[in-house]
């Protein structure tokens, strides 16, 4: 983390935020909407597998809002994707950021021509396009988009981001002076209390909050360990919107001495997936909330705490006295909120006594059936390691159980099990490892039940990256292709639209052909859109679809219709 203030200033109580913001220019960039800013979404908030690296600004529940550029610029980047931003336009400014903005549904007429240019050329509807400083200008205000609600998006807003340009940082828009109006504090609702040892072998205690005037109460706490770590459940809130926010930064006192502190103002997306350390994993995952964390486990690498010392945010109770604990909570706007109350150590717990994975060391499993390996990097705290095989006749290998799902990995790991059975040469590229794949990091992926392995000597293989239970299975289905218009004669409709599903993996190859040219449909999730334009003309037309799975099993869908 970026040291704006030495510990002993901090320790003061002067704030992160005004120093943060006279950093950053304050009156640069403008509004990209013409309406009131409010908050469905603010940077920082803990994700799955990721922080939200943005502010989603609210655009009445409505599409096709005109969105501005929030200063002068050039644009040097389209992406276009049916997950994570969707539509995405960059506008690089002489000062030395980049803003982005997401979810759209069309950039202005001159950039969405070149941009169906491209596609075109390409024979590609996703991608990134890249551009020169000349080719596309932009002045503050200009219009530059319509928003929507594409990629990842639930609902109509537009994401806005502003990135260092040199590091591709992305930095907290909210402490560049954008007239976004919060006069409420984070509200706490509960603290997590820890004892000494990996938090994946124990059960952290639960301690609801009391609301008194404008802190909030901790009851008086007596440990069972004589070293504990904190972790909080808060929400932060702003006038007009009811959406939960997150919080900007926490401090962590003992006996009003500051032990710990975070705060979210810029985030390398190198460090995005530590969001699995930096809260606490099992919890979310339990529907506890995200309680994040006031200390640092040995596996997290996120460079957005400052410690008093070595002990990463672990208090030293070994002494049995009481200790006055208080918790500070900010917004970026400078709203605060105080957690404060008691606590007594007690006395300090064995080590585990486990064959144990260790954190920040890499890991290696073998038997006659099954192969494990593991990168230095892949956990985040110490685990008793735990597997288990179970024969299952009727599959294609044993049923493997690592660990469970609710302890994360941060990187992939290597697979291999061992087939139970003879497997003819025509299936060994049908191989694949059953086990349910949530939505991926960036949201708009959908979940499947299967990804694809490889065969080898006997052997079915596959880098994976959650533990739970893997059973080899055998994919030979295609995807399956359903059109969603009524009928062929299609002289007033404006699109065309296939549903494409798999019933195991995921659809990786889609590819559109009319009359034998390429054409470009747009994908939502599961469905594939084509809007009529010059490309089909009037008369009878003769439409070919192709979809193909991780396992290359592929389905052609012919459709003949008149326009």
């Amino acid at each position: 983390m970026k040291a704006y203030l030495p510990l002993f200033l901090l320790g003061l109580g002067l704030s992160l935020t005004v120093k943060a913001q006279q950093n950053y220019p304050q009156d640069y960039f403008r509004n990209p909407l013409d309406i009131p800013i409010l908050l469905a979404g603010n940077f920082g908030e803990c994700r799955p597998n990721h922080f939200h690296t943005g502010l989603d600004l609210k655009t009445n529940e409505k599409e096709n809002l005109k969105v501005y550029a929030a200063a002068d610029g050039y644009v040097s980047r389209i992406s276009i994707s049916w997950s994570g931003y969707g539509n995405a336009l960059y506008i690089t400014h002489p000062n030395g950021y980049t803003t982005l903005y997401g979810h759209l549904n069309d950039f202005y007429p001159e950039l969405q021509r070149y941009l169906r240019q491209q596609q075109y050329e390409r024979e590609s509807w996703n991608g990134d396009l890249y551009l020169q400083p000349g080719q596309f200008p932009v002045k503050k205000g200009q219009l530059i988009a319509y928003s929507g609600t594409t990629g990842g998006s639930t609902g109509p807003h537009l994401h806005f981001e502003i990135r260092d340009t040199r590091t591709e940082h992305v930095l907290n828009a909210a402490l560049f002076g954008l007239p976004i109006k919060d006069g409420k504090a984070p509200v706490p609702k509960s603290v997590a209390l820890y004892s000494s040892g990996s938090i994946y072998e124990q059960q952290p205690v639960l301690y609801p909050l009391l609301k008194n005037g404008d802190d909030y109460m901790l009851p008086g706490i007596t440990a069972t360990d004589a070293q504990v770590r904190l972790g909080v459940l808060a929400d932060d809130f702003m006038e007009g919107s009811p959406n939960p926010l997150g919080v900007y930064s926490m401090k962590l006192y003992l006996d009003d001495a500051l032990q710990a502190s975070w705060v979210l103002d810029d985030i390398n997306f190198d460090e995005n997936r530590y969001v699995n350390a930096f809260a606490d994993y099992r919890l979310k995952e339990d529907k506890k909330g995200w309680y994040q964390t006031l200390f640092r486990i040995p596996g997290n690498h996120i460079a957005n705490y400052t410690f008093l010392n070595d002990a990463d945010g672990a208090l030293d109770l070994s002494d049995g006295q009481p200790h006055a604990l208080h918790i500070e909570l900010r917004d970026a706007a400078g709203n605060t909120t105080h957690i404060r109350g008691h606590i007594t150590g007690g006395k300090a717990k064995p080590a585990m006594t486990c064959k144990s994975w260790k954190a920040g060391q890499p890991y290696e499993l073998k038997t006659n059936t099954l192969s494990f390996k593991a990168g230095a990097d892949a956990l985040y705290d110490d685990i008793c390691f735990r597997y288990s095989e179970q024969a299952s006749p009727k599959s294609y290998s044993s049923v493997v159980q690592l660990q469970e799902t609710r302890i994360p990995l941060h990187s992939n790991t290597k697979l291999s099990v061992r087939l139970n059975r003879m497997l003819p040469f025509s299936l060994s590229g049908k191989l694949v490892f059953i086990h349910r794949i949530k939505a991926a990091a960036l949201p708009g992926n959908n979940p499947q039940d299967a990804a694809a392995a490889s065969f080898e000597q006997g052997w079915a293989k596959a880098d994976v990256r959650t533990f739970g239970n893997y059973v080899v299975g055998i994919d030979t289905v295609a995807p399956l292709i359903v059109p969603l218009p009524k009928g062929t004669v299609l002289t007033r409709a404006k699109q065309i639209r296939f549903r494409v599903t798999d019933n195991m993996t995921s659809v990786q190859q889609f590819r559109a052909e009319l009359d034998g040219r390429w054409l470009c449909f747009v994908r939502a999730g599961n469905v594939y859109t084509y809007t009529f334009d010059e490309h089909c003309p009037p008369g009878k037309h003769n439409l070919v679809i192709t979809a193909g799975d991780e396992n290359n099993n592929s389905r052609k869908y012919t459709f003949t219709f008149t326009r």
